[in-house]
């Protein structure tokens, strides 16, 4: 073949750069200075991050003030940028010799009022309520999925807490995502790869060919056979513990049952304030009802304590009982469940032993105790369900360098990798991490995090 018939030489393919700060393009100083880019696309309200290093070898480049907005785009020359948000500036060095700038840029989508610390209390609401009312505080679209914008919330306390910190603190409950991204506030089920709207993230392949780097692990998840959480429900008089793993069972403090008692009838003290919040009113009426029991006299003349509310966060007022009529009701209800849980023990007790399939047996040391003390059973079972699937889907990890980025590529992304061992490829995996980065001759590799989709554990 002579050389006029060979076929074309594909040029090396060239990754492209456009960076905006403050409303100017920096392109030809992104041409002439970079020396390397690492962009960091993370899952949840963990920030995104920018980090620049600029060739300042003639000493001409201005150090940049924090606070200053850049708006990044990337990709190959062969299929155009990719726009990746904005990012303050939070961190700026300078190096040398050779004289280089490093700067550190923060996604900008976290306002300040998600970080601000305050005080209120949601009473009868539903999560999504909470995720529109935080999104509406802090200009934001919210984005909330309709199998969790439905579940009721009974009550729950923001005590000097972020409402940043609030919402991780709900996700981790109900085992879900949530994150500021492009203005919305996004919360979505963990590990789906769905949407807001519930929509599909088509899945990508990641072949071994693409990457020259990899690292797979693999935990035995039967560390963990279950996970614990204790709750203390004060307007039941309840307290207890859930299980949640191989197998739920649950118990609760309470004598054995008693025969339903009969109405309560008569006159409830009436306090004279009306309190900030329904809460802080019952808590008042139970301290009240208290003192009442202590003196005979008075405890003969009122069957409760009456209080009234007016809570102007909520926009809600109303009036709450506390009284005889509660105790025995609380009373009740720790009975009932108290012979509930002795059936089910008993039940438990009687089946046949079934043949361990690990070398772990269920213990107290293997069986993983939540820290915090829930409002509720039901809060208290959702978290132990959230942390068992957290913890299924982290039995497993995998990781891939990629030779060739792909920009379009972000958390929450399903996947599926062939060219490995058996095990790795009949996985179905989610990204949960992109670690983008571009140097100065124009290359752009791509480092990809993974976890092991949810919908393949099983609740």
């Amino acid at each position: 073949m002579s050389l006029f018939n060979a076929p074309p030489i594909e040029p090396h393919p060239q990754a492209i750069i456009q960076l905006v700060v403050d409303g100017i393009s920096l392109d030809s100083i992104i041409r002439r200075r970079l020396i390397s880019l690492t962009h960091t696309d993370n899952r949840g309200f963990e920030a995104d991050t920018v980090e620049l290093e600029l060739d300042d070898s003639d000493g001409k480049l201005a150090l940049p003030s924090r606070g200053v907005l850049i708006e990044l785009a990337f990709g190959w020359a062969t299929g155009g940028l990719v726009a990746k948000g904005s990012y303050t500036v939070d961190e700026v060095a300078h190096n040398g010799a050779p004289d280089t700038l490093s700067i550190r840029a923060r996604s900008a989508d976290l306002a300040a009022g998600l970080t601000t610390q305050r005080e209120r209390t949601w009473h009868a609401t539903t999560l999504g309520a909470i995720v529109r009312t935080i999104a509406d505080e802090n200009d934001l679209k919210p984005a909330i999925t309709d199998n969790l914008a439905g579940i009721e919330v009974t009550h729950l306390d923001q005590t000097n807490e972020s409402a940043a910190n609030l919402l991780t603190r709900l996700s981790g409950m109900y085992d879900a995502i949530c994150t500021v991204k492009d203005g919305r506030l996004l919360f979505i089920p963990a590990g789906e790869g769905r949407t807001a709207s519930g929509q599909r993230i088509p899945a990508v392949i990641i072949r071994r060919s693409s990457g020259d780097r990899h690292q797979f692990a693999i935990a035995d998840r039967a560390t963990y056979q279950g996970v614990r959480a204790t709750y203390n429900d004060l307007d039941q008089a309840v307290k207890g513990e859930v299980i949640w793993g191989d197998k739920e069972h649950s118990s609760e403090t309470g004598k054995p049952p008693a025969p339903p008692p009969a109405p309560v009838v008569g006159q409830y003290k009436p306090l004279a304030k009306p309190y900030p919040t329904r809460k802080k009113a019952i808590l008042a009426a139970q301290k009240e009802w208290k003192r009442l029991k202590a003196n005979k006299a008075q405890r003969a003349a009122y069957v409760g304590v009456k209080a009234k509310y007016n809570d102007r966060n909520l926009s809600s007022n109303g009036e709450i009982t506390y009284g005889q009529a509660d105790e025995e009701k609380k009373l009740t209800a720790a009975q009932k469940a108290a012979k509930r849980d002795q059936e089910a023990k008993e039940q438990r007790e009687a089946e046949p032993a079934i043949p361990a399939q690990n070398a772990f047996e269920r213990t107290a040391e293997n069986v993983k105790t939540l820290r915090h003390v829930y409002a509720s059973k039901n809060n208290a079972t959702r978290a132990a369900r959230a942390e068992w699937r957290r913890l299924q889907r982290g039995m497993a990890t995998f990781a891939i360098n990629l030779a060739k980025g792909d920009p379009t590529l972000y958390p929450e992304t399903p996947a599926t990798v062939t060219g490995f061992k058996p095990q790795i490829d009949n996985t179905d995996w989610i990204i949960t991490k992109v670690t983008n980065t571009l140097t100065a001759d124009g290359g752009y590799t791509q480092r990809l995090d993974f976890e092991i989709k949810a919908t393949e554990i099983p609740d």
